[in-house]
């Protein structure tokens, strides 16, 4: 309900939380959550382990979702900081070159019988 009433494809749209949802394996939750998400243009962008849990076992549950038309306009990193068995992930979206406005100038000189009078 919320993305129905914040959804407008004028603006991207990010998502990230802790959604207890594994994006390391199929399943159906997974499935599910993706076909909710792609009707609004979303797609999860976590394609590393998130967390660390006991005997080794990897999860990617703290997930980022952006809008597909983002796709291939950011880096997403593990940020590593001791503090939790989850690892943050770090979003670095590019913004693009910006296109330079190319400036001309241009001089005009007004030729009438006062302008040539005073040459």
């Amino acid at each position: 309900m919320i993305l129905q009433k914040l959804y407008n494809n004028k603006y991207n749209i990010i998502i990230c939380g802790y959604l207890n949802v594994n994006y390391l394996i199929g399943n159906n939750r997974r499935s599910q959550l993706d076909a909710v998400l792609h009707s609004y243009n979303l797609a999860g962008t976590v394609e590393f382990p998130t967390r660390f849990g006991l005997n080794s076992h990897k999860t990617a549950i703290d997930i980022v979702f952006v809008d597909t038309s983002t796709i291939g306009k950011y880096d997403q990193y593990p940020l590593i900081n001791g503090l939790s068995d989850h690892d943050a992930q770090l979003l670095m979206l590019n913004k693009g070159q910006k296109k330079e406005k190319e400036c001309h100038t241009y001089i005009k000189r007004k030729i009438n019988k006062y302008t040539i009078a005073d040459f």
